[in-house]
């Protein structure tokens, strides 16, 4: 594993299960990558029965992380139900970001899973592949590390591989299991009369089995589209709620030239906004009677700068749906 440190600097670390052993520090400036090729020759001489795939693991400031809430249905297609939040739950278009995403906790009580969501901007991860291949590394994952070194790394970064053949076993079950029937029955038609009292309980028996195993398939079929529909609502969700750079435009637009924020906060419908200005009063009324934005209150007491005679504020709204047709 290489795990990238600041200014260029990273060390060269052996993982083995949960045990990590630092090996080297190495300089990644393009004017030390014949040290860098070298100190890889001497460790890969070393450890010869190591994995010939490497994995880089990005500091963690270069990521951005948050947590969702999802419904426990949702966890059968967990990845697309992210992928469905990723522009509201982020300030990036989905085209500008890797990312990944794991299961924190799953609450089988209040039947919600707690998703962490890590995301990386697309051109530091192509930059990382760009080095590796330049540096001669079979690159199988680029992670971000956690500012919590107890819950590990945020997971492989890296663009999807072509879909496994067990995503597509459902379908394959099926046809497979009839091919089967088709040759038992064949089979039967076969066997001489004098052995046919014999042989047909056999048969029963199998010909039960393949069905029970193609209707074992076509349930679990039925469960995944119907999970599918359940989850869908994330996507009314989306289309409904305002995105931040909606939100962020909305407050630019109402906001009057003499405030400035020092904070703004967006979460789950609300927004949470801390500045300055000439007056506190006059923004909680214009937020109050904005169509973007309602139940404007003041979440702790204005301030009152005697110096300049301006007006410390937090105010926290809700933010209104999209109404669509």
């Amino acid at each position: 594993m290489l795990v990238i440190g600041e200014a260029g600097a990273a060390t060269f670390v052996l993982q083995s299960g949960d045990r990590e052993e630092a090996l080297a520090q190495v300089d990644l400036s393009s004017e030390k990558l014949g040290d860098f090729r070298q100190i890889l020759a001497a460790i890969r001489s070393r450890f010869p029965g190591a994995a010939a795939t490497a994995v880089v693991r990005m500091p963690a400031e270069a990521a951005l992380r948050t947590t969702m809430s999802l419904p426990l249905a949702a966890q059968a297609n967990l990845a697309q139900v992210v992928s469905f939040e990723l522009d509201r739950r982020t300030p990036f278009k989905s085209d500008e970001i890797y990312y990944a995403h794991r299961l924190l906790k799953r609450d089988n009580a209040a039947q919600r899973l707690i998703i962490e969501l890590t995301v990386v901007p697309r051109a530091a991860i192509d930059d990382i592949v760009a080095l590796a291949e330049r540096l001669g590394l079979d690159l199988d994952a680029v992670e971000a590390a956690s500012p919590d070194p107890s819950i590990g790394a945020s997971g492989n970064l890296l663009p999807a591989r072509p879909q496994p053949l067990t995503a597509r076993l459902p379908n394959m079950a099926l046809a497979g299991l009839a091919g089967l029937a088709l040759i038992l029955a064949c089979t039967a038609l076969a066997i001489p009369l004098y052995r046919a009292h014999a042989t047909a309980g056999e048969l029963s028996l199998q010909l039960a089995e393949a069905k029970r195993q193609a209707d074992e398939s076509i349930r679990l079929q039925k469960e995944i589209e119907a999970e599918i529909q359940e989850s869908g609502f994330l996507g009314n969700r989306k289309r409904q709620a305002a995105s931040v750079s909606e939100t962020l435009d909305a407050l630019t637009r109402l906001l009057p030239d003499d405030t400035y924020l020092t904070e703004v906060e967006i979460s789950n419908g609300d927004v949470q906004i801390s500045g300055i200005t000439a007056s506190a009063s006059t923004i909680l009324g214009l937020l109050d009677q904005s169509q973007r934005f309602s139940d404007a209150v003041f979440r702790s007491p204005v301030i009152q700068d005697q110096r300049t005679s301006r007006e410390q504020f937090n105010i926290g709204a809700k933010i209104v749906a999209r109404k669509h047709p």
